[in-house]
């Protein structure tokens, strides 16, 4: 992964296309989020975007945080995912960026995010508890990582240390990603879940609840 004082060519303005437009009243439906470069320096940028996501987006509000995630990982008003997910990436590449989701998560939404159950429709106003809670519910990065090399493994190591993290929110999050693992690798996910629930976590029991639902498959 990119290390602190190597950054990417074009960072900066990636950064500002991608979090420094939007206002509060900024409808992101209506913006032009196109950014002019081939999808392997997509992935980079992305990349380097979420292992530096503490410092990086420390100035940006938290609407502007979420709003610009959202653009990078939803996919519903953007193409970025999609565009790290072609052919054209190379496998490594991809993996980077799965794993680059662990800091995104220990840097910027543990630390921001308010620790509310999305699945118990708590709320606090945050703009990130939509982005966090639903992340795995909307990305096809999910998707993206089962059919890279590689890609599996690393996004279990994502989501087995976000399940540790001193966020409900954040755990809750992880838990609904694994409850969303196709029947194919049920196994794997099963198999954290089952460990972190052996380690007698200090979590609300809602979450341990969620937890066993999760391993069924059926979690929302």
């Amino acid at each position: 992964m990119q290390p602190a004082s190597d950054a990417p060519a074009r960072y900066d303005e990636w950064l500002s296309c991608i979090f420094g437009r939007t206002t509060e009243d900024s409808d992101p439906f209506g913006m032009d989020w196109t950014f002019k470069a081939a999808p392997s320096e997509i992935a980079e940028l992305m990349t380097s975007t979420f292992v530096h996501s503490g410092r990086d987006l420390a100035d940006y509000s938290d609407r502007q945080v979420s709003i610009g995630l959202q653009a990078l990982l939803f996919g519903n008003f953007s193409n970025f995912v999609h565009e790290v997910s072609e052919p054209t990436v190379s496998d490594p590449l991809k993996v980077d960026v799965i794993e680059s989701m662990l800091p995104l998560y220990r840097e910027c939404l543990a630390q921001r995010s308010p620790p509310v159950l999305g699945h118990k429709s708590e709320s606090v106003g945050n703009p990130l508890e939509f982005l966090t809670y639903m992340l795995w519910d909307v990305s096809p990065f999910d998707v993206m990582a089962h059919r890279t090399t590689g890609g599996t493994d690393a996004l279990l190591e994502v989501l087995t240390a976000a399940l540790r993290l001193p966020n409900d929110a954040c755990v809750e999050s992880a838990l609904h990603g694994l409850g969303h693992f196709p029947r194919s690798l049920r196994h794997r996910a099963d198999a954290v879940i089952d460990q972190w629930l052996a380690e007698k976590p200090a979590v609300r029991p809602e979450l341990l609840d969620y937890a066993r639902a999760a391993r069924t498959g059926c979690i929302q």
